[in-house]
């Protein structure tokens, strides 16, 4: 019988077309799942800062009520207080969609005759999955 190298060789490219074709499969899948990874981790970094500019914000808006136009050395001890969710929303009227202030604190103190505030305003942005949530703090200090 003649035996040719060929007839034995018979399916090899079968085989290796089937490991490239798992391969590739592979490589895809990985692919797919670094490019999702990415896509989260932008969104989660864009919610927050978003969330930390709506805390900026917030303790930007209690700052004005504490130092009113006038005179500059004068504060309002009276407009420290806990804000409630009502007045922080007659306060900051929806500006950014999908977020929201979750508390505003002003905590008043009294160092050396001068009046010393702390406020503290906490911020989330999101939905569902991906929310960020930012807290942001500021130490004002009256000259008089």
């Amino acid at each position: 019988m003649y035996c040719n190298h060929y007839t034995k060789q018979r399916g090899s490219g079968l085989m290796i077309v089937l490991f490239v074709i798992v391969v590739m499969g592979f490589m895809a899948m990985a692919m797919t799942k670094i490019g999702a990874s990415s896509q989260i981790m932008t969104t989660k970094e864009v919610l927050g800062t978003r969330a930390w500019f709506t805390a900026n914000s917030g303790n930007e808006v209690v700052l004005t009520k504490l130092f009113p136009l006038g005179d500059p050395r004068v504060s309002n001890a009276a407009a420290c207080e806990l804000y409630s969710q009502t007045e922080i929303r007659t306060m900051m009227p929806i500006f950014q969609q999908g977020c929201k202030i979750i508390s505003m604190n002003c905590v008043p103190a009294m160092i050396n005759k001068t009046h010393e505030y702390k406020l503290t305003t906490t911020a989330t942005c999101g939905s569902g999955k991906v929310a960020m949530t930012r807290t942001q703090e500021v130490w004002a200090k009256g000259l008089k």
